[in-house]
């Protein structure tokens, strides 16, 4: 009975149209941890994990909050979980990402309208 209530609860916050951004941010952030564990080696974690991975990640959070139409303010999310994942765990100089992040997700943001005319 009570399983059933926290499907329908889970069911009813995923109506909201924020949700794919923290479920995919959640995505992410499993994911950094998950590197250390498997023992993947720095290099192959900062060129997979930072620079691919989330890259598209940020990308489809960027193309996700243009259709759910949810708030732009959304597009700070990742790159702010990111940061402070850079601040507690990783070096300062991938505070860069953050940017790079926040750029691909305003790439995935306006991507169906880079070629089209303004009428």
């Amino acid at each position: 009975m009570e399983n059933k209530q926290n499907k329908k609860g889970i069911n009813k916050l995923n109506e909201k149209s924020f949700m794919p951004v923290i479920w995919l941010t959640l995505l992410a952030v499993i994911i950094w941890i998950i590197c250390p564990l498997v023992h993947l080696s720095k290099v192959w974690r900062i060129g997979l994990v930072f620079f691919i991975f989330n890259s598209f990640i940020a990308y489809e959070i960027g193309h996700l909050i243009t259709l759910r139409k949810a708030s732009k303010w959304w597009i700070l999310l990742f790159p702010a979980v990111f940061a402070i994942a850079v601040l507690i765990h990783f070096a300062r100089y991938n505070l860069l990402l953050c940017v790079v992040y926040f750029c691909f997700e305003l790439f995935g943001l306006w991507r169906d309208e880079f070629y089209r005319e303004k009428k």
